[in-house]
């Protein structure tokens, strides 16, 4: 059996996602052709097969990201807002349990020194914050208050998962659960449904 049929192939996502495991790991000095066709355990041909060089994979990846997160926000429904403070808490314990946080972690850490990338992270991060703030307003806080408390909630979110805290799982709980309190109830000077 030859070398290449004896190895695995991979789809050009399959290098991507690779190549965003890399970069949280070990930074964007070691999201090369070799490291990662070592990594996925398959020929450098594969790699040129889908892509041209390593530019073409690094502004690969950062579309993949991007599209994928943008995909994500697509799917949910807005139309459909029965129970928006009800969204808001499922949006902060899905964001408290996932390890997703890993790839948003390594393409900010990219965007801090390329323009592609962090223009990348400036649309998801406002795409994200709309997606909140809608949430906000079919909770009947005015425009004002429902952007502030989507940033607030995004940006407590964010901070999070990439200042790498380790806090206690019973302490994490509790303090997503005051969060959510704090940011679903109402100031003393606006009544509900104001604008």
């Amino acid at each position: 059996m030859s070398e290449t049929s004896s190895k695995k192939s991979f789809d050009r996502d399959s290098w991507l996602k690779k190549a965003l495991d890399v970069l949280f790991s070990h930074g964007i000095s070691h999201v090369k052709v070799e490291v990662l066709a070592r990594e996925l355990d398959v020929t450098k041909g594969s790699f040129y097969w889908h892509f041209k060089n390593r530019d073409d994979l690094l502004h690969g990846m950062v579309d993949w990201w991007r599209d994928q997160q943008i995909q994500f926000l697509t799917r949910l429904d807005l139309q459909r807002i029965d129970d928006p403070a009800g969204l808001i808490k499922a949006v902060i314990a899905f964001t408290h349990h996932t390890d997703d946080s890993r790839h948003d972690v390594a393409m900010r850490e990219f965007a801090r020194f390329d323009t592609y990338a962090a223009a990348a992270v400036a649309e998801v991060d406002q795409r994200r914050v709309d997606y909140l703030a809608t949430l906000f307003r079919a909770a009947k806080f005015s425009e004002t208050e429902a952007v502030l408390r989507a940033r607030a909630l995004y940006f407590y979110q964010v901070g999070e998962y990439t200042t790498s805290l380790s806090i206690d799982s019973d302490l994490r709980d509790e303090l997503a659960e005051r969060r959510f309190k704090l940011l679903i109830c109402r100031p003393l000077d606006e009544p509900a449904g104001q604008d």
